[in-house]
Order: C-alpha cells, then structure tokens, then sequence
C-alpha cells in the first residue's frame, strides 16, 4: 500500500475544495452535518452558551479528518428555541467560539455557524410570537403571517449572529433554508400562500431568504464563506420538488458560495424520518434532487447530506457528478474517526452507524399521529446506540487508567459482552470470554435476515472483529459454569448472559411458536399469522414476514406499536407496517390461542382472528437465575445489558462499556 493510496481509491473524496471568492480551501469533500438536535450532547447548556464538552464534542472530528464543522446557533435570541438546548447568539459569547475554532483550527479543519430561525416551529412562551411566511395554526398554536417590519427584525438578528461569527474568526457560516424552519416556510407552497411579493412564483417565493442573504453579504463582505441548505423536496404532496429546488438555487447561486441538499419538513409527521433517514431508507436518497440542481447549470459547489456511510458509494456520488461534496452527521458520531479510517485504508475498524436515530430523538418518543409531540417528561438523554463516548465522550475519556492489568472473565457473547470485552482489553487487561454456542451476536444475529436491518448486521460483525483483534481469548461452545470461572481464578467476572422471551399466561400456547425462534425458519410458517405482542421485535417481525408474503395482525395489550422506539424510528416502522399491509390491533388482549387462530378481546368485544401460525412477541426479561449463579465467582462481579435490566442494543453497549472501562 504506499503511503498516499487513499488519493488513488478516492480520488474525488479526498480532493480538495476551493470555494468562494476568498478561495478558501477544504482539505477534503467531507464535511460534518450541523446538528442543532444533538447540540446538548454537544455541550449545549440551557441558557445557550458552549461549554467544554461542546468544544471537545466538536474537535473530535476535527481530529477524526473532517473537513469543516458546524455549530448550531438558533436565533431568535429570545428563548424561542425549536429545540431544548440549541446555541444562542447572544449569550454563547465570543471566548466559548474562540476556544473552539481554534482547537478545530489546529486540525487543518474549517469551523463554521448554521444559523437558522425556527418559524412557525418556535415554541410558544410569554411575549413571543410565532411567525411564518403565512398565518395558520400549527401544533396548537396560532402562527402570525409576518410583515415587512417582522421581516426587518428577522434580518437583523441573521445579520447579527453572522458577524458574531466573522468576529469569533470562524470560517464560515451555514443558513438553514430547509426541514420546515422559517425560509423553508417562504420557499415552500406548502405554507407560502401569500399573495404580495413574498408569495406565488418561485422568484416571489424566494424574495425574502434571498434578502436576507444580500443583508449578510453587505454586512460580512466576502470574509465569510456562506453555505446554503436548501430543501431537494418537502417530501410531501404539494411541496417543493428538485425542479423548484433548481430554480431556487439558480437565483441564491450568485451571493452564496455552496448548497448543500436536504428533504422533509417538520410539518408533517410522516417526513421526518425522511429528514433523517432510518434503517428502512436507501442511503443518500437526496442525490437524485442534487443531480437535477446540478443539471440545471448551478456552477457554485452542490453537496448533499443523509444516510452517507459506506465510502464507496461517497467516492461514486462525486465521480459520477451527482454532487461536489458530501455532508454526514450520524456515522461521525457513531466513530468521530471515520475520514481518517478511510483515508488509512482501514474500513474494517469503522463502527457503522445503525441509523436507529437514538442520538437525535434520544429520550423524545411522541404519540403516532400526523402532529408527533415531545412527551412531557422527555429526557433529551441523547447517545450513540454504538458508541458510548459518541454524545458524551470528554468524561468518559477522562475515567483513570487501570492501576494493573487483570484476569477478566465475560460470560455471554452478545453485544453487552463484545463490548465488555473489547473495551477491558483494549484498556490492557487479559480477557477471556465465554460463549455457549457457535456464534457470537447474541439477539443481534436475529437481524441478519431482515433487509432493513443491514446495519444491525454490520455492527455485530464489526465488534467480532474488533474483540478479535485486541486480542481477547474467544472460547465458543462453552458453557461457563461458577466452577469453571473460580477454577480459572479471575480478577473480574462480567456476566453478559443476555435475557430470555416472556412467556404470557394464555391458553393454548401450545398452538405458538415464540418469536426469536421464527428468524431464519420463516419458511415453517403457514400464510395468515398472528403476532402477539406489539413492541419492537413484534412489529419489525411483522414488517419482515409480510415482506415474504405472509398475511400478518399484530396484537398489542398497551396503547401504542413499537412503543420503546425513538420517534423517527417509530413513525418510519409504523409506516412500512401500513405499507405491507400488516393489520394491528392495540389496548387488546389475546384471551385463547387455538390451533386454528386466537381469541382477542378489547372494548368492543370478544372476537375471533384466523391465523394458520401464531407466534408470541411478548417481550424479555432478565434471567436473574442465570445470572445470579455467578454472582460470588471473583472479587468483582459486574452485570451488564440484559443482565442488569432488558432493554435495548444502547444499555448493553454502554454498560459493557462501562464495565470494560471501570475495571
């Protein structure tokens, strides 16, 4: 390999960029997604200023290879954020942004502000009020059509937070012009119904963001480099399509310097997970809407964001014209480190992003209707399904080196325990670990046959690796036993034995198959089946088996599907149901299972559902008899994942993390 093959694999990836009139110079065409949801895991504090961990959150991928970052600053500066913890120009201050372009400078990596004005999103407070381009009512409350003095006070404070940022000496600024906030409430016939100068035709819908452009280029010269995010389509009928997009970007292309594409609108339920993709989508599915604009003669820079993890295809998007650059947010901060890997050649070491979402709507689930509302008691507890340092890493990094190294012991090769093991051995400790079958996985090797859970399948083989090559003792086919662990006289016993399926107290189970035993011996089900139990297992189960051709209801005893999902994760699930035609039922019990269908009951009565299979997707719970067995087997014992509670692929990463690190 010679030491600069990475310019011969991905000639167009690691080209550098020059952009705008001051000629400035990306060191690659890879650069990170501003990401104003996730700004309080990246040190966002609630009253809007950065803090440490914001500037560590943000030179980590500088140091990992990017080429620009972008720090979300949402205006206006009233407190009327769309979102909890998002970066406010007035108070951030000049010393907090100063501390952070330099640590970014120091990579050779640009530091850039979006700046972006949430509109008709705003959340409503004492002495605000919400505005868009016209008035409606929007999740309860009444939106005010704005005037021409509101337009005034708008482009003051874009004005403002622009030159906040050319004297903090970044290097660039990004305007939010999509995913419903205000200029996309202009540029969109969705919600433009005006019929002055600001609404109609494209040109008239566009009068207003562009104002607000040429406001900033006079206040900033040409000192800052100003990226534009434009929305490809709405996705929604109605709405903008790349041919809008195209005329909308013909008329900015001569005060901005680059367009990066986006899609999808907060104004309907249904498009955010369009917004962020998730695990159902084709990955980069905005290149089509950026070839068009690029078609249309646009000559500035044109890039695009969403779903962009595999390197391949980034290199084919630029060679084959499609864009000039690429924009990606979830697979850094599933490994900070990934331009560097794949410059390095190193593309079995990348942690491969799930696309689970977690990391944006991490404690935020909503009720399943066209108006998704945060829950009050959402804890915006936002991580990386598979990095625990991804949202949290500068008090994590922090955590003391092992006095010595120690004999470790992991009882169970599923997720919870590759990572236990994987993170005690790279800390130096000696770590053999225990699997009693022939593969390592645990449930997560259930996903392999799913087509929407690619992702999943790529996680597990990359911890296999990892755990591999850091050099931990993998015995399989054993069956670890108190005896055998004392025997072998460990420091630290981890107990990774996962959880087992709820078995339900309903007549009949005899005529069931449990769910787990179902993947990979579909072809044993008859045509009409029955689902019992509605969580995540239960409705991706049922999305998996009518994509075969199988007739499936889903029964659900609690008042939601798939009710632990976060919100885009949830509403992209529940579509891809109503697309396969899988009927649900929820707040119903099955009362009778019979080998012709089963009994349901629920407010309107007892009936009965035919079904030639019935399978039972009840849950999981800890095996606390399993796991207690070797609760005496060495000085320490510490449980992880299912062991500690069943839950979810984010708990049996982080405690397995956590109990790697610690020891």
């Amino acid at each position: 390999m010679t030491k600069q093959f990475y310019k011969e694999k991905y000639p167009h990836l690691f080209e550098p960029m020059v952009v705008g009139k001051k000629k400035d110079v990306y060191k690659n065409r890879i650069l990170l997604a501003p990401m104003a949801s996730i700004s309080s895991a990246g040190g966002a504090e609630a009253n809007g200023r950065i803090n440490d961990y914001g500037v560590d959150f943000y030179t980590n991928f500088a140091r990992g290879g990017f080429a620009s970052i972008c720090v979300p600053i949402e205006i206006p500066k009233n407190g009327g954020h769309a979102n909890a913890f998002s970066l406010d120009a007035e108070v951030m201050g000049f010393m907090s942004m100063h501390f952070l372009q330099r640590s970014v400078h120091a990579y050779g990596t640009k530091s850039s502000c979006e700046i972006y004005h949430a509109g008709c999103c705003m959340l409503p407070g004492p002495g605000r009020t919400i505005m868009s381009a016209s008035a409606f009512v929007y999740n309860g409350n009444q939106v005010k059509e704005m005037n021409e003095e509101d337009m005034e006070d708008v482009i003051k404070m874009y004005v403002d937070a622009a030159i906040l940022t050319k004297r903090a000496n970044f290097d660039s600024i990004l305007l939010h012009y999509g995913h419903g906030w205000l200029m996309n409430n202009f540029l969109s016939p969705l919600i433009n119904h005006r019929t002055d100068k600001y609404g109609g035709s494209v040109e008239n819908r566009c009068r207003f963001p562009r104002m607000v452009i040429e406001r900033i280029r006079k206040a900033i010269g040409d000192d800052l480099t100003i990226e534009l995010r434009l929305n490809g389509s709405d996705m929604m009928e109605g709405g903008i399509v790349p041919e809008d997009a195209a005329q909308q970007a013909l008329i900015f292309e001569d005060i901005v310097d680059m367009i990066h594409i986006t899609c999808g609108t907060r104004l309907d339920a249904s498009s955010r997970p369009k917004m962020h993709p998730t695990h159902f989508m084709e990955p980069a599915h905005n290149a089509a809407a950026a070839e068009i604009i690029k078609k249309a003669g646009v000559k500035i820079p044109i890039g695009l964001v969403g779903s962009i993890q595999d390197p391949e295809l980034a290199e084919r998007l630029l060679a084959e014209g499609k864009a000039d650059y690429v924009v990606v947010a979830r697979q850094a901060i599933a490994d900070n480190n990934w331009v560097n890997k794949i410059r390095e050649g190193r593309l079995d070491d990348i942690r491969p992003c799930l696309r689970c979402d977690y990391c944006l709507d991490g404690g935020r689930r909503g009720a399943l209707t066209k108006e998704v509302r945060i829950q009050d008691d959402a804890t915006f507890d936002r991580r990386c399904a598979v990095d625990p340092l991804g949202c949290q890493g500068l008090a994590k990094r922090r955590f003391p080196a092992p006095e010595r190294s120690k004999k470790v012991a992991v009882i169970g090769g599923g997720i919870a325990g590759m990572q236990a093991a994987l993170t005690a051995a790279e800390r130096g400790h000696k770590v053999v670990l225990y699997e009693k079958s022939d593969k390592l996985g645990g449930q997560a090797l259930l996903s392999d046959v799913m087509w929407f859970k690619k992702e999943m399948k790529a996680f597990h083989e990359y911890l296999e690796r990892q755990v591999k090559k850091a050099g931990v003792i993998v015995l399989m086919n054993t069956s670890a036993t108190p005896e055998l662990i004392e025997e072998a006289d460990f420091d630290v016993v981890i107990v990774a034995v996962g959880a087992e399926q709820v078995i339900p107290p309903i007549p009949g189970l005899d005529n069931a198959i449990m769910a787990f035993d179902v993947f990979g011996h579909e072809d044993k089900l008859g045509k009409k089946v029955a689902i019992v139990g509605g969580g995540s297992v239960g409705c991706e189960l049922s999305i998996h088996l009518a994509g075969l051709g199988h007739e499936v209801v889903v029964v659900e005893m609690g008042s939601f599907l798939c009710a632990s999902a976060q919100i885009s994760e949830r509403m992209h699930t529940m579509e891809y149901m109503e697309k396969n035609n899988v009927k649900s039922y929820i707040e119903t019990k099955c009362v009778e299972i019979t080998d012709k269908g089963i009994f349901i009951e629920n407010e309107s009565g007892k009936q009965f559902i035919e079904a030639d299979s019935i399978v039972i997707a009840a849950g999981t719970r800890c095996m606390v008899e399993e796991r207690d067995k070797f609760q005496n087997a060495a000085f320490d014992v510490i449980n992880v994942g299912d062991c500690i509670k069943a839950s979810d692929i984010v708990n049996a990463v982080e405690t397995g993390w956590n109990a790697g690190a610690t020891i």
